[in-house]
């Protein structure tokens, strides 16, 4: 494959693009699509969901995602749940089926954030595809595609968080559906020259991919009237006021042309329960006959409406993690402007609005500026929700439906586990193996929403949990290869190995005994599939980590004054008095990671040396009564 980009700066920060080719494929085979990507991809075949990725890839790699060219399949997304992708009779009906062949349309839209996260490498963008044939010929190349700057995403805004990329805001005057399927570019697509962009070192994709099935969030669980309060803003995180030190990339809050997160701040929430007609009387006296002039009045009881800002709130039932999706109709003669506040939880009783996106740093916002029509809108990056507020902020608008198309592990469910026979054990296990499968996507992630971070110790439990619940480790093999291919990444002391990866090391942070936990997992991974291979493509690390190590230890052998942040747990055993000087619980954790380097290099003096270590960290710690955290010279 060749890789290319639209003529930009490789650079360029949250930029998008498109790439679309219509082909006549022939029948009797299935091709397959073998597709690369940075940062993100998602791909539509004849204006349905079909793939989102790419998986995730250590420094100077990409991964390829194999997707068959198949039809009669199930639709994602915009279709409902169930409904048969482009299916032979549909594709005869469009007349785009014949005996030899059928016609389809490939598009593919890419994001670059080019920024420092930890939810992956900071990359050039590019693109690179290639259509095989079941022989191995080459029916399509990326040559072959054409492109299109997408204009329609704001570009200048505020970072998401502070460890990945940025919020999603568009300005839309169509909806891009038709585009999707083969017809012209709306208002907001340029089309754009290419140029050769550099290929990645190209790796399988190594784990399923996602079934992107939709999930419907029904009827509404409260509705209200929404007014702005104009003197309230965010608070200003990390994730802004970083900006433009020399290290962390983003956009000055001078530069954004759009904030959601401040239009967010001002939300209030008034008399929940009253129907539209209530609010829509004043001051808008002519609005209810309007909405019925505009076809927006809507039966159902599902429906948002504008004039005044009106909005209602949804329940998934369950944190569900993936891409928030509405079927909105734009009225008026300017459109709408619509913002989606979504959380795992719901504000407090009481609180100024029933969903507080900007809780605990980082914005959970999206906006959609919409001209007057129909649309199937759905988010482009994944993120985890159980509640959704929808607002109409100016205009009018109805919102016939909103859900999620799921971003997980389709195998999470593929090991039966027996019943408990105690109810609340079993929604415990339900609710685990829902937890997984949402922060196993790739690799095995911390959270699958303000960070998607594959950090290390987290993913040593995990990874235990991916063989209970699927019978296999492919999400753990892919994050520990990531750790073996992963350069010596700049800011970071010679041996040490990143806290969580793919990612950059923001501000040369790292956690010095979380690489401890990369040994402990390489040999638990090695014992419970058998796999040398990743053992053996990550054994030239393990000795310049222990070189590291040696470097901190005290007159007793033990590690003393570690730098970096040396962190146990989240409570006041965290706290700098507590981890500085000798800290035992750091030190019992290198005696485990030596004798698990010990199985690694087979060497057994390591296993000695973590003997020792333990008693001496044993004997210091006990004084007579419990183990103390540390102790100072």
């Amino acid at each position: 494959m060749k890789a290319l980009w639209i003529d930009l700066p490789a650079d360029a920060m949250n930029v998008a693009a498109a790439f679309r080719l219509s082909l006549d494929l022939p029948t009797g085979f299935a091709p397959t699509l073998r597709l690369a990507a940075a940062d993100t991809y998602r791909l539509w075949i004849d204006g349905r969901l079909a793939a989102h990725g790419p998986a995730r890839a250590a420094h100077c790699h990409a991964r390829v995602d194999e997707i068959p060219l198949t039809f009669g399949g199930k639709a994602a997304f915009p279709a409902a749940e169930g409904d048969d992708l482009q299916a032979e009779g549909d594709l005869k009906a469009e007349g785009r089926f014949n005996e030899e062949s059928r016609h389809a349309t490939l598009f593919v839209e890419v994001h670059s954030a080019h920024v420092p996260c930890f939810d992956g490498v900071e990359q050039d963008a590019f693109f690179a595809a290639e259509i095989v044939d079941a022989d191995g010929s080459i029916l399509a190349t990326t040559a072959d595609f054409e492109a299109w700057r997408d204009d329609t995403l704001v570009q200048r805004v505020r970072r998401y968080s502070y460890q990945r990329g940025f919020v999603e805001s568009r300005r839309l005057a169509a909806d891009p559906a038709a585009f999707r399927r083969g017809g012209p570019a709306p208002e907001g697509w340029r089309s754009a020259a290419t140029v050769s962009r550099p290929l990645p070192r190209l790796l399988p994709r190594g784990v399923p991919r996602p079934a992107l099935a939709f999930h419907d969030a029904g009827a509404p669980v409260a509705r209200g009237a929404v007014t702005l309060d104009s003197a309230a803003a965010p608070t200003m995180g990390r994730e802004v006021t970083l900006v433009g030190n020399g290290w962390f990339k983003g956009f000055l809050p001078t530069e954004w042309e759009d904030d959601s997160a401040a239009e967010a701040a001002r939300l209030l929430w008034h008399a929940e329960g009253k129907s539209h007609a209530e609010f829509a009387g004043q001051p808008h006296a002519e609005f209810a006959e309007y909405a019925e002039s505009a076809a927006l009045a809507s039966p159902d009881g599902r429906t948002v409406f504008g004039l005044p800002a009106f909005g209602q709130l949804y329940d998934f039932g369950r944190t569900i993690t993936g891409f928030l999706s509405l079927r909105v109709r734009a009225g008026g003669p300017s459109g709408a402007t619509i913002l989606v506040v979504f959380d795992e939880l719901r504000a407090p009783e009481g609180a100024r609005f029933p969903v507080d996106g900007l809780r605990a740093g980082w914005t959970r916002v999206l906006k959609w500026r919409l001209a007057p029509g129909d649309y199937d809108l759905v988010a482009f990056h994944p993120s985890s929700a159980r509640f959704a507020a929808a607002v109409v902020l100016d205009g009018v608008a109805a919102i016939d439906r909103l859900g999620i198309v799921d971003y997980e592990n389709p195998d999470a469910a593929r090991v039966t586990l027996p019943p408990t026979g105690d109810a609340t054990l079993d929604a415990i296990v339900a609710a685990a193996r829902a937890t997984f499968a949402q922060n196993a996507v790739d690799l095995l992630t911390d959270c699958p929403s303000r960070e998607r971070a594959g950090w290390l110790c987290d993913a040593y439990f995990t990874g235990r949990a991916e063989a209970l619940f699927t019978g296999r480790n492919d999400a753990e093999r892919a994050l520990l290869e990531n750790y073996a291919l992963a350069p010596q990444l700049t800011g970071l002391p010679d041996g040490m190995v990143p806290m969580c990866y793919p990612s950059e090391p923001l501000a040369g942070e790292y956690i010095a005994n979380w690489s401890l936990w990369w040994l402990l997992e390489l040999a638990q991974y090695r014992a419970r599939t058998g796999d040398e291979s990743v053992v053996a493509a990550s054994r030239p690390k393990i000795g310049p980590l222990l070189a590291y190590f040696e470097q901190h230890l005290g007159p007793e052998g033990l590690l003393e004054d570690m730098p970096g942040w040396v962190f146990v747990e989240w409570s006041a055993c965290n706290d700098r008095d507590h981890v500085c000087g000798v800290n035992f619980p750091s030190n019992f954790l290198y005696a485990a990671a030596l004798e698990a380097a010990a199985s690694l290099l087979d060497r057994p003096d390591l296993a000695a040396r973590g003997a020792a270590v333990r008693e001496a960290a044993a004997r210091l710690a006990w004084n007579g009564e419990w183990f103390d955290d540390n102790a100072v010279r």
